[in-house]
């Protein structure tokens, strides 16, 4: 569907420049126009990988932009094996070197591995927002530490709700897990909704697994 956009984009362009060319229509309005159809496909895109609601669209968008690594990190939690997630944090750490990104990847990778005490201290590394309190209250649920891990301010809605669900994950109480879950996708927007929504559904599938073990 982004290819496609940019394709009617395109011959929107030659329509519109060969009607105003019949006109003798000024250049810059020519040019006023293709900027405002160009900025209109562009802020289409954005809004929906950071603030749609509508699953998915925004995992089509994703999907035909798959060499952003972040957008193939998304989709490796939604439909890869554990492997393929660990390699898609490999491939945003090596573009992005910002610390607390890096930090909180680490963070991610460590905790997919059940190597927590790794996990923690790579979330105690992270110093500003909206990631620092997220990360160093999950590592304090991490640490059974659950008044503390519920005492923090945080920049988005659904954290708050995400921390109950870890409590309740950590706890085995799958019925909460799914209660606060619920609430973690309701209030999420755009690639975090995806992530939130497939973890959810992947750790009811461990948590099933592990019930009949």
């Amino acid at each position: 569907m982004f290819y496609v956009k940019f394709i009617l984009l395109f011959l929107f362009f030659i329509l519109a420049d060969f009607i105003l060319g019949l006109f003798n229509a000024p250049t810059w309005i020519v040019m006023t126009i293709n900027a405002i159809a160009g900025i209109a496909v562009i802020y289409d895109h954005i809004h929906t990988v950071k603030f749609s609601k509508n699953a998915k669209k925004i995992v089509r968008t994703m999907k035909y932009q798959k060499k952003n690594p972040f957008f193939a990190y998304v989709l490796a939690v939604k439909e890869g094996t554990l492997e393929d997630e660990l390699r898609e944090i490999e491939r945003v750490m090596a573009k992005y070197k910002q610390p607390d990104l890096r930090n909180s990847l680490e963070f991610t990778k460590n905790y997919r591995l059940n190597d927590y005490d790794k996990a923690i201290q790579f979330a105690k590394k992270i110093e500003k927002e909206p990631l620092k309190n997220f990360y160093l209250a999950i590592a304090d649920v991490l640490q059974k530490d659950y008044v503390k891990a519920r005492s923090y301010t945080f920049a988005q809605k659904w954290m708050k709700h995400a921390i109950e669900a870890e409590i309740a994950l950590q706890l085995k109480n799958i019925e909460n897990y799914k209660k606060h879950m619920k609430l973690v996708i309701e209030e999420s927007k755009g690639m975090q909704l995806i992530l939130n929504q497939a973890t959810f559904e992947k750790e009811l599938l461990n948590f099933k697994r592990d019930e009949n073990k």
